[in-house]
């Protein structure tokens, strides 16, 4: 996989997890609206991750699209910070038995 960041179109990591998502989304109707909302409907990985841990994190004193803006703006100003999230990523989904494709790491283990 190459490792890359914000909105990059040879971004393996993120093209591979869309693609993933798309094929699960086939499979399980239940989780195509999950699946669009918050991966499939997103121009880079950066974007899925900032919408899914906002929706995570909200609460009544802190609104999701407030903690939006601070993750892009996190990603934005420290590229590190996405190749860091690529490559942990990529080593969850190699190590981890229960891991089924790159969506799984983002949307449903800790972490993310």
């Amino acid at each position: 996989y190459r490792v890359s960041h914000v909105e990059d179109p040879t971004d393996t990591v993120w093209e591979t997890m869309k693609e993933q998502a798309t094929i699960s989304a086939g499979r399980e109707p239940l989780l195509v609206s999950f699946l669009y909302s918050t991966i499939l409907n997103h121009p880079s990985l950066e974007s899925a991750v900032s919408y899914h841990l906002s929706n995570r994190l909200a609460s009544a004193s802190m609104i999701s699209t407030t903690l939006q803006s601070l993750f892009r703006e996190a990603f934005s100003s420290d590229p590190e910070i996405c190749s860091s999230i690529r490559r942990d990523i990529l080593a969850v989904s190699s190590r981890d038995p229960a891991c089924t494709g790159l969506p799984d790491v983002v949307l449903y283990f800790k972490g993310f």
